[in-house]
């Protein structure tokens, strides 16, 4: 049986609830509480208005969800659904959408590219929790028939697979935007020899070269004959080095404020041509005209005489670093000035390194999206980067999800209200998730971790000989300090069925962290001390369990990476984690040669281990390369 309609409204919205609501309604039924048989009885009433408020009213079996759109329909709906069993008679429930427009931002561009599955797994969430943006972040992950190098051997998706999820994402009523890079953030695309004649440096096209503007239309025509919505993102962000590569050599200085105009115009050209609305990152159009960083704009500013960019370019605002309100209304203020189509974007910290740091994400969104609420903006959404390898996974973004959702309906934050939210959409708990913080505030206690200080990442992968990071160690606690969190996590699995996989992930890191963190302080003291039966004693028994558990902790990465993305990129994580395991039996076999005798000197036990971090500084390194060796990887341009 299904959900019994009374609809209202235009058919197109009509025909996606239905469609949306019988997806939902399959996959609520599979849940252990089966609440989909109690829902075939409930007679729906839908009317959709132009106002942005959402109210569900229940008298028993009568529901009524009077909406704006079908994205807040289905946050309707899953109150609802999730309130069934818990009320008797009537119940209701009134919101407003601060938002227009407010979503999530899903990178596919740092070796990770999310199946269809997934993605369409991540839109029923997204669904759920009333966000109406899906954005595909993907700097050369997308097929471009012209391009046989574009994205090769990176698992890019094929026209119809965007297609696919684009009109899956349409029956929840939520916009799939493609997030490309039309200047910089585009080296994989630039390696290749086909490539070299547009490039100006590495990672940055040539700007005013014919041949990058053909390049450009071959791009934005896939997009356009991929996604079903006319609007793009055409990335152009943190392009430092801009006009200072092959253009200085073939043509001379000029600023980059005028460079990056006069690029702008010419995408745009083609944009207007092939019918597609724009918008951009927008940090080079403050750093050229300032000369200075993204954020370090005078209070105050008066931009009258900025180059600025075209009408029609929307700009979008990025910062998820900032807890100081006033940061964001100067930040605003300045945008204000630059355009009348300002979108916002924050982010879920997932990139922090192995582990998520929820501290920093909710400290920043709540005091991001606060102000945005007050300058009105119109749009915002959730930044879910990946740098440095996807190392996280990517069930780590619901918090960040939820959040924006939650505060895209609430004027003020409330913690147990969120809780309740994020259960009914994501099917977890979120203590449960928030405990991942404590893998890197080794340092800081319960202080919010906002340096993005990333211990678990680079004790993880230190050599236990070399002891990169064991000066930082000292006193710390390390060892106790894991093992702890591991017991803290030991349950989370069992309560969060829908994400056992992902707990068990986590729980096996801790254990990890717990014997590797202090391991090579260990080996240093009974090194110094000559304590062989020590030294004997992690040969035979510490190191082989160690390493018992890391191949544990790899194949539980392994299974997460194929059941969310498609296989091309883990090989860097499989390397990354099997030189951990390959480092560890050198280390055996390094100490098992001394205490036999075999050799009568370990030179990298006496050398000093000194400060990595500057006094001061945090305790944060998220490069893999610099954390397994003081060794170069690459020593020729």
């Amino acid at each position: 049986m299904g959900v019994n309609f009374i609809l209202q409204g235009a058919e197109a919205n009509i025909s996606r609830i239905k469609k949306g609501t019988e997806i939902l309604q399959e996959e609520w039924n599979k849940t252990e509480q089966k609440v989909g048989d109690v829902f075939s009885d409930v007679r729906v009433t839908v009317k959709f208005h132009e106002g942005m408020e959402l109210e569900v009213k229940r008298m028993k079996a009568d529901v009524e969800i009077d909406c704006h759109e079908p994205a807040h329909f289905f946050r309707g709906l899953n109150w609802v659904l999730n309130h069934l069993e818990k009320a008797e008679g009537e119940s209701e429930k009134k919101e407003k959408a601060y938002f227009a427009g407010n979503g999530l931002m899903l990178d596919c561009s740092r070796n990770a590219v999310f199946t269809v599955e997934k993605v369409k797994a991540m839109i029923r969430i997204l669904a759920k929790l009333g966000l109406n943006r899906l954005l595909l972040y993907t700097e050369d992950t997308y097929e471009v028939p012209e391009l046989p190098y574009f994205g090769v051997y990176r698992g890019r998706y094929s026209r119809e697979e965007i297609r696919e999820i684009d009109e899956y994402a349409q029956i929840f009523g939520i916009e799939l935007i493609p997030c490309i890079q039309t200047l910089a953030h585009l080296h994989n695309a630039l390696k290749w020899p086909e490539a070299q004649k547009i490039m100006d440096t590495p990672d940055i096209l040539q700007v005013g070269k014919e041949e990058t503007y053909e390049f450009i239309e071959k791009l934005l025509t896939a997009i356009k004959d991929s996604f079903h919505t006319r609007k793009i993102h055409l990335g152009m962000d943190e392009a430092v080095q801009l006009g200072l590569g092959n253009y200085l050599k073939e043509n001379g200085y000029k600023n980059s404020s005028e460079l990056i105009k006069e690029h702008c115009a010419r995408v745009l050209e083609i944009c207007r041509k092939l019918g597609l609305e724009p918008m951009i990152w927008s940090d080079m159009y403050i750093t050229s005209n300032t000369g200075k960083s993204y954020y370090e704009v005078p209070e105050n500013a008066d931009c009258s005489d900025w180059k600025k960019p075209a009408p029609e370019l929307g700009l979008v605002y990025w910062d998820y670093y900032n807890a100081d309100t006033k940061i964001y209304e100067k930040m605003l203020n300045v945008h204000k000035q630059l355009s009348d189509k300002i979108v916002f974007a924050g982010g879920c910290w997932i990139w922090n390194g192995i582990a998520p740091n929820y501290s920093r994400s909710f400290t920043c969104t709540k005091a991001a999206l606060a102000t945005c609420k007050k300058y009105e903006v119109p749009e915002v959404f959730c930044t879910a980067w990946l740098d440095n390898g996807a190392e996280t996974p990517v069930d780590a973004i619901l918090p960040g999800a939820a959040l924006f959702a939650y505060l895209g309906f609430h004027e003020e934050f409330d913690e147990a209200a969120l809780e309740d939210e994020f259960q009914d959409a994501v099917g977890s708990s979120l203590k449960e998730f928030l405990k991942l913080d404590k893998f890197d505030q080794l340092f800081l206690g319960d202080q919010v971790n906002m340096k993005s200080e990333n211990p678990s990442k680079y004790l993880l992968y230190q050599d236990a000989l070399l002891g990169i990071f064991d000066y930082h160690l000292k006193d710390a606690g390390a060892s106790e300090y894991y093992k702890k969190l591991a017991e803290e996590l030991k349950n989370s699995a069992e309560i969060c069925k829908n994400h056992a996989e992902f707990f068990e992930y986590y729980h096996c890191l801790a254990e990890v962290l717990a014997q590797k963190a202090d391991l090579g302080s260990e080996i240093k003291a009974a090194y110094d001390a000559h304590d062989l039966s020590t030294l004997s004693r992690i040969c035979e028994e510490i190191i082989p369990h160690l390493t018992e558990n890391l191949w544990k902790l790899k194949e539980l990465r392994e299974d997460l990476w194929m059941a969310d993305a498609k296989p091309f990129g883990y090989e860097l994580i499989d390397l990354r984690m099997g030189g951990v395991i390959t480092r560890l039996d050198s280390t055996r076999r390094r100490l098992h040669n001394y205490v036999e005798g075999k050799i009568s000197r370990l030179e990298e036990l006496e050398t000093e281990r000194i400060s990595y971090f500057a006094e001061g500084e945090p305790a944060i390194e998220n490069h893999w390369q610099r954390a397994v060796s003081g060794a170069d990887f690459t020593d020729t341009i």
